[in-house]
């Protein structure tokens, strides 16, 4: 009986201890909510984060180390598994997104089908949800199948050397306000050396289309490409098929940075590339980056002479920065839109 007694008072002491703690607010409810994950309208906006240039270089200079990678060749393998573990050492969980295509029968696809990998990593601030923008950047990994000498130091390397070494920037410095998604597309380039429907952008026509099966799509809210953007003499082309609202927030980021003179070539056109996936598939702003006169008339493009020595670590610096500005610009304006009930 007595124990029974000396425990029917112990509870009463705990039970008036836990009341008068809650009623003086010496609960930890205080502590939990100052350590719960920030709404994306609280998240503040940071600057963009220094962009490595000489890093982006050597990786450039390691990418076409491998030669020439078409889609489907042990080159492009090497260079997945190289960026597939530099993603690793930023911590991101590189996902691999293997898929089979029909493709046009050639001396070097006498099966009439390719197997294409995807790469991709996202990088998240915390407490993100089904509401946090997922913005994509993206570069296509593959180079076109233009024989054994074609290594296309400008046309697949440079834009991969770029969005790496934005992936490195971004993930080493202060937590973003939203998301993204650093995607390596394999299976841009046409089988066939001329650009006819469908022998081209297979990588990203198949990720979209899966995206567009899943809930994340609805968090897709801009599409960002890189291309051909390590030329010497860099200079962008401003692409009819962009968003022009993106491309305006771009230029205006950019300029801001001091890269006005990237913006734009006189010539405008009409580019299709992997962008134009996005845009159909899931109804998102795009843009493509991308400069589309490389060397005397062009001549550099889909030629042997897309080598390192048309390429510079300078130009790399110059897309980098614009980049990034860009994205923060882009961050911003997300931001701004959900708190108003975008």
């Amino acid at each position: 009986m007595l124990l029974k007694i000396l425990r029917s008072a112990t509870l009463r002491l705990l039970v008036s201890a836990l009341t008068f703690a809650g009623c003086n607010g010496a609960t930890d409810h205080s502590s939990l909510a100052s350590t719960a994950p920030q709404s994306q309208a609280q998240r503040p906006i940071h600057p963009a984060p220094t962009f490595d240039a000489d890093r982006a270089w050597a990786d450039l200079v390691q990418i076409v180390s491998f030669g020439p990678r078409p889609a489907g060749t042990p080159a492009m393998d090497q260079q997945r598994a190289f960026l597939e573990a530099e993603l690793k050492k930023l911590a991101l969980e590189p996902v691999l997104e293997p898929f089979t295509n029909a493709v046009p029968v050639t001396p070097t696809t006498p099966e009439g089908k390719l197997n294409f990998t995807n790469l991709y990593a996202d990088l998240e601030p915390s407490g993100s949800d089904e509401t946090t923008p997922l913005v994509i950047v993206a570069s296509h990994i593959d180079t076109k199948r233009l024989g054994p000498n074609f290594v296309g130091a400008n046309d697949g390397g440079s834009s991969t050397a770029a969005v790496l070494e934005i992936a490195r920037a971004l993930s080493s410095g202060p937590e973003r306000a939203v998301g993204y998604r650093f995607l390596f597309l394999d299976g841009e380039e046409a089988v066939r050396f001329d650009w006819i429907h469908p022998d081209h952008t297979y990588g990203s026509r198949y990720h979209a289309t899966e995206a567009s099966k899943r809930p994340i799509s609805r968090r897709m809210a801009a599409f960002v490409l890189l291309d051909l953007v390590g030329d010497r003499d860099l200079v962008l082309t401003k692409d009819q098929y962009s968003t022009k609202w993106l491309q305006d927030l771009f230029v205006k980021a950019g300029t801001q940075a001091g890269h006005g003179d990237l913006f734009w070539h006189p010539r405008s056109i009409p580019i299709k590339d992997d962008h134009l996936r996005f845009k159909e598939e899931l109804g998102i702003p795009v843009i493509d980056l991308i400069d589309f006169d490389y060397g005397p008339n062009n001549r550099y493009w889909h030629s042997d002479d897309d080598t390192l020595e048309h390429c510079s670590a300078a130009s790399l610096r110059k897309i980098g920065e614009v980049t990034l500005a860009g994205l923060v610009a882009l961050e911003r304006k997300l931001i701004s839109e959900d708190a108003k009930g975008r």
